[in-house]
């Protein structure tokens, strides 16, 4: 199966509001602690038994199409994942001062990951509503107006478009998610030297968060050290609970053989 992803409404010529059409399913951040020294990661796509080789957090395989609106990128997606990077880089710079107060922090980003994987390649379709005006006065320049102030707005059809929607829903589902992982416990887990690497899923199936590929952050779980074999079972785990792609710094050290 040839690798796709949901085709968003295209902005007008020059995206003239600077509206973000690639949204980052996992942050373009995280993405690029996992770099080699060429500045690139390689990724597995699954559905086609294919590797890319040296692809940076650009490539259109780590992003959404405009699958969610201005307002949810750029609002409430931003802000969990300003408060995740800081406590990240405190965590890789092994400064856990704060580390009891923010596992609330973690688990809301962990939703958001996995909440924007879900919605990512299937958005939801724009609903028609009853008794809402259509939008027909308003000219496409003035409906990327209105999102890039992070407004709603019904269409000429009188529908809410469907990043709108897909948007709204992500946050209302996020604050459920967080609520069932309320009393989720994380720890640093770290992979000894030369037991191998972490790798990353498109989507999380277990409660792992990949920091760089010598840490990852793990929920519920006593596990603070990982040998080569616990490192082979996390990775064997998040590549056959992936969707389409996995990647990683170096493959070579996900699956290291066992001494």
């Amino acid at each position: 199966m040839k690798f796709t992803r949901h085709k968003g409404e295209p902005t007008q010529k020059g995206n003239p509001h600077k509206l973000t059409r690639n949204q980052h399913v996992f942050p373009r951040m995280s993405i690029e602690r996992f770099y080699n020294e060429r500045n690139r990661v390689s990724a597995i796509l699954t559905t086609e038994n294919r590797r890319l080789s040296d692809i940076d957090s650009k490539h259109i395989i780590f992003c959404a199409d405009r699958a969610w609106d201005q307002r949810a990128e750029a609002g409430y997606m931003a802000n969990i994942e300003r408060e995740f990077q800081f406590f990240a880089e405190r965590i890789l710079a092994e400064d856990l001062r704060w580390w009891t107060l923010k596992h609330a922090v973690i688990t809301r980003f962990y939703a958001l990951w996995e909440l924007r994987a879900r919605y990512s390649s299937s958005p939801v379709p724009a609903p028609r509503l009853r008794d809402v005006l259509p939008g027909a006065l308003l000219s496409k320049d003035q409906k990327e107006i209105l999102e890039s102030k992070h407004c709603l707005y019904a269409d000429d059809d009188g529908s809410f478009p469907s990043r709108q929607m897909t948007g709204l829903r992500i946050q209302f589902e996020l604050d459920q998610r967080c609520a069932q992982l309320s009393n989720t416990q994380w720890r640093v887990c770290k992979a000894e030297a030369w037991a191998g690497e972490f790798l990353v899923p498109d989507r999380p199936t277990v409660l792992c968060i990949p920091l760089a590929p010598r840490i990852a952050l793990v929920g519920n779980s006593d596990i603070t050290i990982a040998n080569a074999d616990t490192l082979r079972f996390f990775n064997l785990i998040a590549a056959a609970g992936s969707d389409k792609f996995i990647f990683a710094r170096d493959f070579s050290l996900c699956f290291p053989n066992r001494k």
